[in-house]
């Protein structure tokens, strides 16, 4: 990662806000804004926590429809652990970065981009604080209600299952980062592309399943081209017991994932011309 991409850029001798300070500043100014409109607030919650659950809802409706329907190979409570991995995953993310990309969009399209280009820290870092969302952990609740619901159901992880889901856990984070950038990236060329989201939702609904309902080289492209499959599946088949080779590439493709979203990143931001270009 360059210095231009997270780091300082403050003049010498200027004083400028920690990156703790930075951090704890916008999580600060999230909040105050949000609590502003509580009914908003309120509303936004329950639509979005129902909306989280759809995933789940279906896969009860699939086992619970006809006896032996289902996906094969996988009992309804290992489903719902994968599904319950992938709640918690974006219900991290969103708060955290995600709002990346509604910040590029919003600021490139208003031409307000270059005051952040001006600021004496990297806009990508500055980009994300301003996103930064803390009402929007409540995306967690549902997920982490399944998660203990499906192990409740599921024999006793091992110790080095657990120790291995936390290790993917946090690939499945850098994950949902590296797909934020490649796509706010995008928006410095396509200005005002408000269909990024979509092509998100539609990159995380392969997710939500076991890889191997799919066709096996489509399963290998979702684990090592574009590795969506660590942003639940790979997680939570470590946590069963059920992590198999493809997992284990997983790791290094979702690494070099990453450095390449910074690297496109980078690039397309060098082609920002302006609110006039």
């Amino acid at each position: 990662m360059s210095a231009a991409a997270l780091g300082s850029r403050a003049p010498r001798g200027s004083r400028v806000p920690g990156l703790g300070q930075l951090w704890l500043r916008s999580i600060r100014a999230s909040f105050a804004r949000r609590m502003a409109y509580r009914a908003d607030l309120a509303l936004d919650i329950a639509v979005t926590l129902l909306s989280e659950l759809v995933g789940p809802a279906i896969t009860l409706l699939i086992y619970g429809s006809t006896a032996g329907s289902g996906f094969p190979g996988w009992a309804m409570y290992e489903v719902l652990l994968i599904q319950s991995v992938f709640l918690m995953s974006r219900g991290l993310a969103f708060p955290l970065f995600m709002g990346l990309m509604y910040g590029v969009l919003d600021q490139v399209r208003s031409g307000r981009f270059e005051l952040t280009l001006l600021r004496p820290r990297a806009p990508l870092l500055i980009l994300v604080c301003q996103g930064i969302d803390p009402i929007a952990f409540t995306r967690l609740a549902g997920g982490v209600a399944i998660f203990a619901i499906s192990l409740s159901h599921l024999p006793s992880p091992s110790a080095m299952g657990i120790a291995a889901f936390v290790l993917f856990f946090a690939f499945s984070l850098l994950v949902l980062f590296s797909l934020a950038l490649f796509l706010s990236g995008t928006l410095f060329v396509w200005v005002g592309n408000g269909r990024v989201y979509e092509l998100l939702d539609l990159l995380l609904n392969f997710a939500q399943y076991p890889l191997s309902i799919f066709p096996r080289a489509f399963g290998l492209a979702l684990s090592v081209a574009v590795p969506v499959a660590m942003v639940s599946y790979i997680p939570a088949s470590a946590l069963l017991g059920r992590l198999d080779l493809t997992g284990l590439v997983a790791v290094p493709a979702s690494a070099v994932f990453f450095l390449l979203s910074l690297l496109f990143w980078e690039k397309m931001r060098s082609k920002y011309t302006g609110a006039d270009g």
